[in-house]
This record gives C-alpha cells, sequence and structure tokens, in this order.
C-alpha cells in the first residue's frame, strides 16, 4: 500500500512538471509569434488631413507617401514623403489591435517623429481606408490612403 502511494505522489508530480513544461513551451512559442516582425511596404497615393478648429477632416489631395513598417528589430517605421524627405518614426509602445466605428480592422501603436513628438500611428487593413498619423489628443491628424 505504501508502494502504490508512492508511486501515486511520483506520477503526480511528473504530471505537474510536464504540465509546466507544456505550459513554458506553449509561452515562449507565443511570444516569439507575437513579436516576429517582418518588413514590408505600403504605397499611399492621397492624403488628408485634420483640422481641431473645425473638427473636419479636408479635401482628399494626390500625395504619393510611402511607409516601411518593421525596418528593424524594434519595429521602426520609415515616412517616404511626397516632398522627398523620409522621416523614421521609433517604436515606443506594443502594438494594440481594434476596429473603427466603421468596422475597419486597425493595428495602432505609439511612436516617437524626427522632431521628438509622440504620435500614434495607425495602420487599418484596408488600403482604401489607409493609415493615420496621430498626434497628441488627436487635434492634429493626417491621413493616408489609395484610391
Amino acid at each position: 500500500m505504501k508502494k502504490d502511494y508512492i508511486t501515486l505522489k511520483a506520477t503526480n508530480y511528473l504530471q505537474k512538471i510536464m504540465r509546466l513544461i507544456l505550459t513554458i513551451s506553449f509561452l515562449i512559442f507565443s511570444f516569439s509569434i507575437g513579436f516576429s516582425q517582418e518588413k514590408f511596404r505600403i504605397d499611399y497615393n492621397h492624403v488628408a488631413v485634420y483640422y481641431s478648429s473645425t473638427q473636419e477632416w479636408g479635401e482628399w489631395a494626390p500625395g504619393d507617401n510611402t511607409f516601411i513598417i518593421n525596418i528593424n528589430e524594434r519595429g521602426d517605421v520609415a515616412h517616404l514623403k511626397a516632398n522627398g524627405e523620409t522621416s523614421i518614426y521609433r517604436k515606443l509602445e506594443g502594438l494594440e489591435e481594434g476596429y473603427s466605428t466603421a468596422k475597419d480592422h486597425y493595428q495602432i501603436i505609439s511612436v516617437i517623429d524626427d522632431e521628438g513628438d509622440v504620435l500614434r500611428l495607425q495602420l487599418f487593413d484596408d488600403k482604401t481606408v489607409g493609415l493615420k498619423l496621430i498626434y497628441g489628443d488627436g487635434s492634429v491628424m493626417i491621413q493616408f490612403a489609395w484610391f
């Protein structure tokens, strides 16, 4: 009887160790998938600006802008502007996901621009909705889209 009790205890102990190993393996796998980043490029051909004074968006204007996402292991973003200049947005915080009121899926990160301003970069799955640069509390927004 004592031998059965010891065997039962050893079996329970081994099961707990196996569960712990599986849990740790799953967490490591999940983090490696969640943080894997591939560099990709998105081109836009129109731009619009939000005016906080009127709380309205301006008209869409032609403007070729390219964003290269995940230019390095930090997940920074390069912005090749219509005027030929390039800005680098350094990623500050992790990725958030959500849906707009129009049910468009997006991903958003906090970044800092070349001038030290903190902003949010909101990337929509739909290229016609595009990408928004949201400065501060949203009083200044610039949206890029392809259509």
